[in-house]
């Protein structure tokens, strides 16, 4: 079995783009939602922040996944909803675990759910199969 030899650079800026892209579309959905709009609170920057990070670490790693396994970018649709879901529950236990999230309901579960499918894992798994084509 030959080793896999990544271009970790390639995979790095690739999974930046789509995790920006997937970042941006879902903070807008969240905030026509009703989402966070304290901009005067003094941790809004640092929300900002975290949530860019989060948004690029998550893009990253499809990009990594993309990379590695052929049949991720065979079916963007399915892998990218099948993403959001992934980065909806790891998310929510992540926040519970430090106790900064409230127990939603299951309207707000669905919403959540399908919003994250929607906006996030759809547009990183589409822009991901877009970049991997560029050389």
């Amino acid at each position: 079995m030959a080793a896999l030899v990544l271009d970790w650079r390639r995979i790095a800026l690739r999974g930046a783009a789509a995790g920006s892209i997937g970042g941006v579309l879902l903070g807008l959905v969240l905030l026509a939602a009703g989402g966070r709009r304290s901009w005067t609170s003094p941790h809004y920057a640092e929300f900002v922040a975290l949530y860019a990070a989060v948004c690029i670490g998550w893009g990253i790693g499809y990009a990594h996944l993309a990379a590695t396994r052929a049949q991720i970018n065979r079916l963007p649709v399915l892998s990218g909803l099948t993403f959001g879901v992934v980065v909806y529950v790891v998310t929510q236990l992540a926040l519970y675990g430090v106790a900064a999230e409230q127990t939603h309901t299951a309207q707000q579960v669905a919403y959540g759910i399908i919003a994250t499918c929607l906006f996030f894992g759809l547009p990183v798994a589409l822009a991901a199969r877009m970049f991997e084509k560029v050389p």
